[in-house]
Protein backbone atom coordinates (compact mmCIF):
# COMPACT_ATOMS: atom_id res chain seq x y z
CA UNK A 1 0.00 0.00 0.00
CA UNK A 2 3.21 2.44 0.60
CA UNK A 3 4.48 1.84 -3.21
CA UNK A 4 0.78 2.26 -4.42
CA UNK A 5 0.52 5.36 -2.69
CA UNK A 6 4.08 6.44 -3.60
CA UNK A 7 3.30 5.48 -7.37
CA UNK A 8 7.05 4.18 -7.41
CA UNK A 9 8.80 1.14 -7.71
CA UNK A 10 7.05 -0.50 -9.86
CA UNK A 11 9.23 -3.73 -10.37
CA UNK A 12 8.78 -4.36 -7.36
CA UNK A 13 5.39 -3.37 -6.57
CA UNK A 14 4.54 -5.83 -10.25
CA UNK A 15 6.35 -8.64 -8.41
CA UNK A 16 4.16 -8.31 -5.25
CA UNK A 17 0.97 -8.90 -6.29
CA UNK A 18 1.97 -11.28 -8.62
CA UNK A 19 3.41 -13.55 -5.58
CA UNK A 20 0.21 -12.93 -3.55
CA UNK A 21 -2.13 -13.35 -6.79
CA UNK A 22 -0.39 -16.90 -7.12
CA UNK A 23 -0.12 -17.90 -3.28
CA UNK A 24 -3.43 -16.94 -1.83
CA UNK A 25 -5.56 -19.76 -0.78
CA UNK A 26 -9.03 -19.13 -1.07
CA UNK A 27 -11.56 -21.61 -0.46
CA UNK A 28 -14.08 -19.54 -3.13
CA UNK A 29 -13.09 -19.39 -6.22
CA UNK A 30 -13.08 -16.01 -7.65
CA UNK A 31 -11.93 -16.43 -11.25
CA UNK A 32 -10.89 -18.90 -13.66
CA UNK A 33 -7.31 -18.94 -14.09
CA UNK A 34 -7.52 -17.85 -17.16
CA UNK A 35 -9.17 -14.60 -16.69
CA UNK A 36 -6.91 -14.52 -13.43
CA UNK A 37 -3.99 -15.05 -15.47
CA UNK A 38 -5.97 -12.21 -18.30
CA UNK A 39 -6.53 -9.64 -15.64
CA UNK A 40 -3.28 -9.84 -13.35
CA UNK A 41 -1.39 -9.46 -17.04
CA UNK A 42 -3.65 -6.63 -17.92
CA UNK A 43 -2.49 -4.24 -14.85
CA UNK A 44 1.01 -5.51 -14.80
CA UNK A 45 1.94 -5.07 -18.97
CA UNK A 46 -2.20 -3.34 -20.05
CA UNK A 47 0.15 -2.09 -23.49
CA UNK A 48 0.89 -5.92 -24.13
CA UNK A 49 -2.74 -7.23 -23.71
CA UNK A 50 -4.64 -7.51 -26.84
CA UNK A 51 -8.61 -8.63 -27.46
CA UNK A 52 -10.12 -10.41 -30.23
CA UNK A 53 -12.03 -7.17 -31.86
CA UNK A 54 -9.03 -4.43 -31.20
CA UNK A 55 -7.40 -4.77 -34.40
CA UNK A 56 -10.82 -3.30 -35.50
CA UNK A 57 -11.17 0.00 -33.38
CA UNK A 58 -9.23 3.26 -34.23
CA UNK A 59 -6.37 4.11 -32.26
CA UNK A 60 -8.37 6.81 -29.83
CA UNK A 61 -10.62 3.65 -29.30
CA UNK A 62 -8.34 1.26 -28.88
CA UNK A 63 -6.87 3.38 -26.24
CA UNK A 64 -9.82 4.39 -24.40
CA UNK A 65 -11.10 0.37 -23.60
CA UNK A 66 -7.08 -0.03 -22.82
CA UNK A 67 -8.00 2.11 -20.02
CA UNK A 68 -11.18 1.03 -19.11
CA UNK A 69 -10.00 -2.68 -19.19
CA UNK A 70 -7.21 -1.40 -16.39
CA UNK A 71 -9.46 0.74 -14.58
CA UNK A 72 -11.93 -2.46 -13.80
CA UNK A 73 -9.10 -5.18 -13.71
CA UNK A 74 -7.68 -2.73 -10.70
CA UNK A 75 -11.59 -2.53 -9.42
CA UNK A 76 -12.31 -6.42 -9.56
CA UNK A 77 -8.55 -7.29 -8.11
CA UNK A 78 -8.86 -4.73 -5.33
CA UNK A 79 -12.55 -6.03 -4.21
CA UNK A 80 -11.46 -9.71 -4.33
CA UNK A 81 -8.40 -8.58 -1.90
CA UNK A 82 -11.00 -6.78 0.55
CA UNK A 83 -13.18 -9.69 0.57
CA UNK A 84 -9.92 -12.25 1.32
CA UNK A 85 -8.95 -9.51 3.85
CA UNK A 86 -12.21 -9.71 5.03
CA UNK A 87 -13.04 -13.10 5.54
CA UNK A 88 -9.47 -13.27 7.26
CA UNK A 89 -9.73 -10.03 9.89
CA UNK A 90 -13.64 -11.76 10.30
CA UNK A 91 -11.85 -15.31 12.00
CA UNK A 92 -8.85 -13.27 13.61
CA UNK A 93 -11.28 -10.99 15.60
CA UNK A 94 -13.31 -13.89 16.10
CA UNK A 95 -9.94 -15.61 17.56
CA UNK A 96 -8.80 -13.05 19.21
CA UNK A 97 -11.87 -12.48 21.43
CA UNK A 98 -11.84 -16.02 22.36
CA UNK A 99 -8.44 -15.50 23.53
CA UNK A 100 -9.60 -12.42 25.55
CA UNK A 101 -12.42 -13.77 27.00
CA UNK A 102 -9.88 -16.83 28.52
CA UNK A 103 -7.28 -14.51 29.91
CA UNK A 104 -7.16 -12.74 32.92
CA UNK A 105 -5.99 -9.79 32.10
CA UNK A 106 -3.38 -7.76 34.21
CA UNK A 107 -2.54 -3.62 33.76
CA UNK A 108 1.01 -2.56 33.04
CA UNK A 109 3.19 -1.22 35.84
CA UNK A 110 3.32 2.57 36.43
CA UNK A 111 4.72 5.37 39.08
CA UNK A 112 4.52 2.99 42.01
CA UNK A 113 7.70 3.62 45.12
CA UNK A 114 8.23 3.92 48.74
CA UNK A 115 10.19 6.04 50.14
CA UNK A 116 12.09 4.82 53.69
CA UNK A 117 13.41 7.75 56.09
CA UNK A 118 16.44 7.71 58.04
CA UNK A 119 14.07 7.29 60.94
CA UNK A 120 11.97 4.15 59.79
CA UNK A 121 9.08 5.68 58.83
CA UNK A 122 7.87 5.33 55.48
CA UNK A 123 6.07 7.10 52.83
CA UNK A 124 4.11 5.74 49.96
CA UNK A 125 4.52 7.89 46.77
CA UNK A 126 1.71 6.79 44.58
CA UNK A 127 -1.00 7.57 46.98
CA UNK A 128 1.18 10.15 48.96
CA UNK A 129 -0.42 14.33 47.97
CA UNK A 130 1.69 16.32 45.59
CA UNK A 131 4.35 18.94 47.82
CA UNK A 132 6.33 18.86 50.52
CA UNK A 133 6.37 15.12 52.21
CA UNK A 134 9.46 15.49 55.10
CA UNK A 135 12.32 17.33 55.95
CA UNK A 136 15.46 16.14 57.38
CA UNK A 137 17.36 18.94 58.80
CA UNK A 138 17.66 21.71 56.11
CA UNK A 139 16.97 19.08 53.63
CA UNK A 140 13.34 19.22 52.55
CA UNK A 141 12.00 16.31 50.36
CA UNK A 142 9.25 17.16 47.90
CA UNK A 143 6.77 15.24 45.42
CA UNK A 144 6.38 16.62 42.43
CA UNK A 145 3.07 16.87 39.98
CA UNK A 146 5.09 14.71 37.24
CA UNK A 147 5.40 11.92 40.12
CA UNK A 148 9.40 12.92 40.72
CA UNK A 149 10.85 12.85 44.43
CA UNK A 150 13.06 15.70 44.94
CA UNK A 151 15.74 16.57 47.43
CA UNK A 152 16.61 20.20 47.95
CA UNK A 153 19.39 20.95 50.17
CA UNK A 154 20.14 23.68 52.38
CA UNK A 155 23.11 26.22 51.50
CA UNK A 156 24.46 26.40 54.79
CA UNK A 157 26.85 23.51 55.53
CA UNK A 158 26.24 23.22 58.89
CA UNK A 159 22.34 22.78 59.23
CA UNK A 160 22.72 19.62 56.57
CA UNK A 161 21.70 16.28 57.72
CA UNK A 162 24.55 14.03 57.49
CA UNK A 163 24.74 10.40 57.75
CA UNK A 164 20.80 10.12 57.61
CA UNK A 165 20.61 7.20 55.12
CA UNK A 166 17.37 7.16 53.13
CA UNK A 167 15.96 4.73 50.77
CA UNK A 168 13.60 4.82 47.53
CA UNK A 169 12.65 1.22 46.68
CA UNK A 170 10.34 0.10 44.10
CA UNK A 171 7.99 -3.11 43.91
CA UNK A 172 7.10 -5.08 40.99
CA UNK A 173 5.19 -3.29 38.47
CA UNK A 174 6.43 -0.38 39.58
CA UNK A 175 9.03 2.89 38.93
CA UNK A 176 9.99 5.98 39.97
CA UNK A 177 12.44 9.22 39.08
CA UNK A 178 14.01 11.16 42.14
CA UNK A 179 16.43 13.93 42.03
CA UNK A 180 19.20 13.16 44.72
CA UNK A 181 20.20 16.10 46.73
CA UNK A 182 23.53 16.90 44.53
CA UNK A 183 21.00 17.04 41.47
CA UNK A 184 21.71 14.15 39.71
CA UNK A 185 18.62 12.20 38.74
CA UNK A 186 18.30 9.11 38.65
CA UNK A 187 15.23 6.33 37.26
CA UNK A 188 14.34 3.23 38.98
CA UNK A 189 12.96 0.33 37.05
CA UNK A 190 10.69 -2.41 38.79
CA UNK A 191 12.06 -3.78 41.86
CA UNK A 192 14.69 -1.84 42.27
CA UNK A 193 15.99 0.79 45.07
CA UNK A 194 18.79 2.97 45.81
CA UNK A 195 20.14 3.96 49.30
CA UNK A 196 21.35 7.73 49.63
CA UNK A 197 22.27 9.96 52.40
CA UNK A 198 19.53 13.16 52.68
CA UNK A 199 23.06 15.36 51.95
CA UNK A 200 25.88 14.08 50.48
CA UNK A 201 29.64 14.42 52.44
CA UNK A 202 31.91 16.99 51.35
CA UNK A 203 34.49 14.73 49.61
CA UNK A 204 32.19 12.05 48.09
CA UNK A 205 28.83 10.91 46.72
CA UNK A 206 28.38 7.44 47.33
CA UNK A 207 24.88 5.30 46.93
CA UNK A 208 24.27 2.19 46.73
CA UNK A 209 21.54 0.20 44.22
CA UNK A 210 19.69 -3.17 43.76
CA UNK A 211 17.90 -3.89 40.28
CA UNK A 212 17.73 -1.81 37.72
CA UNK A 213 18.96 1.85 37.73
CA UNK A 214 19.69 4.74 34.94
CA UNK A 215 21.90 7.81 36.43
CA UNK A 216 22.36 11.67 34.73
CA UNK A 217 25.13 12.36 37.16
CA UNK A 218 25.86 15.87 37.89
CA UNK A 219 29.45 17.01 37.74
CA UNK A 220 31.19 17.94 40.31
CA UNK A 221 35.26 17.36 40.21
CA UNK A 222 35.96 17.80 44.21
CA UNK A 223 33.40 15.11 44.58
CA UNK A 224 33.33 11.56 42.74
CA UNK A 225 30.40 9.92 42.92
CA UNK A 226 29.86 6.21 43.63
CA UNK A 227 27.55 3.56 42.90
CA UNK A 228 27.89 0.42 44.63
CA UNK A 229 25.95 -3.42 43.44
CA UNK A 230 27.27 -6.30 45.25
CA UNK A 231 30.74 -6.28 45.48
CA UNK A 232 31.23 -3.77 42.49
CA UNK A 233 31.80 0.04 42.52
CA UNK A 234 31.06 2.54 39.48
CA UNK A 235 33.08 5.97 40.44
CA UNK A 236 32.31 8.72 37.69
CA UNK A 237 32.42 12.49 37.91
CA UNK A 238 29.86 13.07 35.94
CA UNK A 239 28.18 10.67 33.11
CA UNK A 240 24.77 9.09 32.17
CA UNK A 241 25.05 5.28 32.77
CA UNK A 242 22.41 2.34 33.70
CA UNK A 243 23.52 -0.17 36.10
CA UNK A 244 21.42 -3.79 35.54
CA UNK A 245 21.81 -5.93 39.51
CA UNK A 246 18.97 -8.16 40.55
CA UNK A 247 19.02 -10.83 42.36
CA UNK A 248 17.62 -13.12 40.20
CA UNK A 249 20.10 -12.17 37.28
CA UNK A 250 23.64 -14.14 37.62
CA UNK A 251 25.55 -11.65 35.90
CA UNK A 252 25.19 -7.87 36.43
CA UNK A 253 25.56 -5.13 33.65
CA UNK A 254 27.41 -1.62 33.70
CA UNK A 255 26.13 0.22 30.27
CA UNK A 256 27.91 3.43 29.63
CA UNK A 257 25.77 5.82 27.83
CA UNK A 258 28.30 9.17 27.96
CA UNK A 259 30.96 10.38 29.82
CA UNK A 260 33.22 8.07 31.64
CA UNK A 261 32.82 5.26 34.28
CA UNK A 262 35.39 3.20 35.91
CA UNK A 263 34.36 -0.10 37.76
CA UNK A 264 36.45 -1.45 40.71
CA UNK A 265 36.32 -5.05 42.80
CA UNK A 266 38.44 -7.28 44.63
CA UNK A 267 39.63 -8.55 41.55
CA UNK A 268 40.04 -6.26 38.67
CA UNK A 269 39.55 -2.03 37.81
CA UNK A 270 37.87 -1.57 34.34
CA UNK A 271 37.50 1.60 32.45
CA UNK A 272 34.87 2.62 30.17
CA UNK A 273 33.70 4.22 27.06
CA UNK A 274 30.66 5.11 25.54
CA UNK A 275 28.64 2.29 24.10
CA UNK A 276 30.59 -0.14 26.21
CA UNK A 277 29.05 -2.56 28.73
CA UNK A 278 30.47 -3.94 31.42
CA UNK A 279 29.54 -7.72 32.91
CA UNK A 280 30.08 -9.12 36.07
CA UNK A 281 29.81 -12.13 37.06
CA UNK A 282 29.54 -14.71 40.59
CA UNK A 283 33.01 -15.17 40.13
CA UNK A 284 33.34 -11.18 39.97
CA UNK A 285 35.20 -11.38 36.78
CA UNK A 286 34.72 -8.28 34.57
CA UNK A 287 34.07 -8.32 30.69
CA UNK A 288 33.38 -5.68 28.61
CA UNK A 289 31.76 -5.98 25.22
CA UNK A 290 30.79 -3.47 22.75
CA UNK A 291 26.45 -2.62 22.96
CA UNK A 292 23.32 -0.86 21.66
CA UNK A 293 22.66 1.43 23.86
CA UNK A 294 19.23 2.21 22.85
CA UNK A 295 18.92 -2.03 23.78
CA UNK A 296 19.89 -1.25 27.55
CA UNK A 297 17.79 1.90 28.16
CA UNK A 298 14.99 1.10 26.39
CA UNK A 299 13.19 0.65 29.74
CA UNK A 300 13.46 4.18 30.36
CA UNK A 301 11.26 4.88 27.63
CA UNK A 302 8.90 2.78 28.03
CA UNK A 303 10.25 -0.15 25.80
CA UNK A 304 10.39 -3.99 25.88
CA UNK A 305 13.89 -4.13 23.79
CA UNK A 306 15.15 -7.81 22.86
CA UNK A 307 17.91 -8.97 20.88
CA UNK A 308 18.74 -12.24 20.56
CA UNK A 309 17.33 -12.57 24.60
CA UNK A 310 16.56 -15.72 25.53
CA UNK A 311 13.21 -16.79 26.86
CA UNK A 312 13.84 -16.97 30.14
CA UNK A 313 15.25 -13.37 30.05
CA UNK A 314 12.36 -12.24 28.38
CA UNK A 315 10.15 -13.34 31.16
CA UNK A 316 11.93 -12.33 34.42
CA UNK A 317 11.06 -8.96 32.49
CA UNK A 318 7.59 -9.59 32.51
CA UNK A 319 7.27 -10.87 35.75
CA UNK A 320 9.03 -7.51 36.91
CA UNK A 321 6.39 -5.35 35.12
CA UNK A 322 3.19 -7.17 35.00
CA UNK A 323 4.06 -8.64 39.05
CA UNK A 324 3.19 -12.28 38.15
CA UNK A 325 4.97 -15.70 38.29
CA UNK A 326 6.38 -17.40 35.70
CA UNK A 327 5.86 -21.26 34.93
CA UNK A 328 7.47 -23.45 32.62
CA UNK A 329 5.79 -26.17 31.12
CA UNK A 330 7.68 -28.76 30.32
CA UNK A 331 11.19 -27.95 29.62
CA UNK A 332 12.52 -24.18 29.12
CA UNK A 333 12.02 -24.12 25.56
CA UNK A 334 15.89 -22.70 23.55
CA UNK A 335 15.02 -20.30 21.17
CA UNK A 336 16.43 -16.18 20.80
CA UNK A 337 13.64 -13.41 19.82
CA UNK A 338 14.41 -9.92 18.85
CA UNK A 339 12.28 -6.96 18.74
CA UNK A 340 10.63 -4.54 20.61
CA UNK A 341 6.97 -3.93 22.17
CA UNK A 342 5.85 -1.07 24.19
CA UNK A 343 5.49 -1.34 27.60
CA UNK A 344 2.47 0.25 28.74
CA UNK A 345 0.41 -2.26 26.99
CA UNK A 346 -2.00 -4.89 29.43
CA UNK A 347 -0.59 -8.23 29.80
CA UNK A 348 -3.26 -10.04 27.13
CA UNK A 349 -1.88 -7.95 24.07
CA UNK A 350 2.08 -8.30 25.25
CA UNK A 351 1.56 -12.58 25.23
CA UNK A 352 -0.11 -11.95 21.85
CA UNK A 353 3.01 -9.82 20.49
CA UNK A 354 5.12 -12.61 22.76
CA UNK A 355 3.14 -15.71 21.04
CA UNK A 356 3.60 -14.02 17.30
CA UNK A 357 7.47 -13.58 18.28
CA UNK A 358 7.38 -17.43 18.76
CA UNK A 359 7.07 -17.50 22.61
CA UNK A 360 4.69 -19.44 23.41
CA UNK A 361 2.56 -18.29 26.38
CA UNK A 362 -0.95 -17.87 28.17
CA UNK A 363 -2.68 -16.65 31.48
CA UNK A 364 -3.76 -18.91 33.88
CA UNK A 365 -4.87 -17.14 37.17
CA UNK A 366 -2.32 -15.04 38.24
CA UNK A 367 0.62 -16.77 36.50
CA UNK A 368 1.78 -16.74 32.60
CA UNK A 369 2.31 -20.55 31.57
CA UNK A 370 5.34 -20.75 29.07
CA UNK A 371 5.35 -23.86 26.81
CA UNK A 372 7.24 -25.73 24.20
CA UNK A 373 5.89 -24.57 20.85
CA UNK A 374 6.63 -26.38 17.70
CA UNK A 375 6.74 -24.60 13.60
Amino acid sequence: MSMIREAKHDEQLSALLEEFWKNQRIDDVFFTKQTSDKILNSIIEPDLVNDDDSEDDGPLQARFFGVWRLAAAAVVLLIGFGAFYKFKLAKTKEQVTIVKAAVKDLPPGGNRALLTLADGSTIILDSAANGLLATQGATKISKKENGQLVYSSADNENDLPLNQINMLSTPKGGQYQIFLPDGSKVWLNALSSIKYPAAFAKDERMVEVTGEVFFEVQKDKSRPFKVRFGETEVEVLGTSFNVMAYKDDSISRTTLVEGSVSLTNKHINQRLKPGQQASVGASGKITTHMVDVEEAIAWKKGLFYFRDAGIPQIMRKVARWYDVEIRYEGTVPVRQCSGKIPMDVNISELLQMLNYMGVACRMEDSRVIVSTKQH
